[in-house]
């Protein structure tokens, strides 16, 4: 979420929605206000800052371990009533996606946060069998805010409680110059999203050198040097857009059926978004 009262806006944040490249712009834009959440949390507003935007998690009182930034509204509403009444005193905005697309980009993050996966292909076994168990998961539970599970949370949760609209604005995944025009018209504030964050897998080819690699970096190279290179070994050649493949991973029938329907109201409000801002 950032908080922009100099220009009356709000962005909601629903994870996997290329909310650290909006969150970036938007910083950019300047004015962000950290004083709600901050009051909300019992921080500072700079400790406040810090855990939206950088950290790994912040140890909630009675939600558990959380991501501030990725809190689904009905739980803004009755834990965090300062950051609410700032969203509902602006005009909130999101941006939705695909929901299975999210779905998978969403395990793929998890393999690497949680489960120390490396360089892994969407399509590799060791994911489907992440998405059996995380949509398991999911069947178990209603409106979350887990920090393991945070990233699968329906989109849905983040624009409406009970069936009630809080966050009318919406702009598709595919169309963030619907966005940038909007703010611009609405909130007098020029932005442009760059992609930065886009989700890099090895190519199948590529995945002999994989072991070899790894030795080479985790014995050989100083830790510096290795984060110097990452970002051109990522961009090489070797890697493709994880993204271009998520079409012809299938995780079972099964599994495939709950992605569908545990997400349908996701999928409908993403048509919704798309049909707004044109998208065919």
């Amino acid at each position: 979420m950032k908080y922009l009262p100099d220009h009356g806006v709000f962005f909601v944040h629903i994870p996997k929605c290329a909310g650290m490249s909006i969150r970036a712009a938007l910083q950019d834009g300047g004015g962000s206000d950290f004083a709600p959440i901050a009051a909300d949390l019992g921080l500072d507003p700079a400790e406040a800052m810090r855990v939206t935007e950088r950290s790994r998690g912040f140890e909630h009182p009675a939600l558990g371990r959380i991501h501030p930034a990725h809190l689904p509204l009905a739980l803004l509403q009755s834990h965090m009533p300062k950051t609410w009444d700032a969203m509902t005193a602006c005009k909130p905005f999101a941006v939705t996606r695909n929901p299975r697309d999210r779905f998978i980009s969403a395990v793929m993050q998890r393999m690497k946060e949680f489960k120390d996966a490396g360089a892994i292909r969407a399509d590799d076994p060791e994911v489907a069998q992440e998405a059996r168990a995380i949509c398991d998961w999911l069947d178990a539970r209603d409106v979350f805010a887990d920090i393991e599970y945070i990233h699968f949370a329906r989109q849905i949760d983040y624009v409406e409680i009970d069936g009630t609209r809080f966050v009318p604005n919406l702009f598709p995944l595919e169309q963030l110059t619907a966005l940038e025009h909007w703010l611009e018209t609405t909130a007098d504030l020029r932005i442009e999203v760059t992609h930065g964050h886009i989700r890099r897998q090895p190519r199948k080819w590529a995945r002999v050198v994989q072991p070899a690699a790894r030795m080479l970096g985790r014995t050989l190279l100083p830790r510096p040097i290795k984060q110097a290179l990452h970002p051109y070994w990522i961009g090489s050649a070797m890697f493709s857009n994880a993204s271009q493949g998520y079409d012809t991973v299938d995780f079972g029938a099964d599994v495939e059926a709950f992605i569908a329907q545990y997400y349908a109201p996701d999928a409908a409000l993403h048509r919704a978004a798309q049909q707004a801002a044109g998208v065919a």
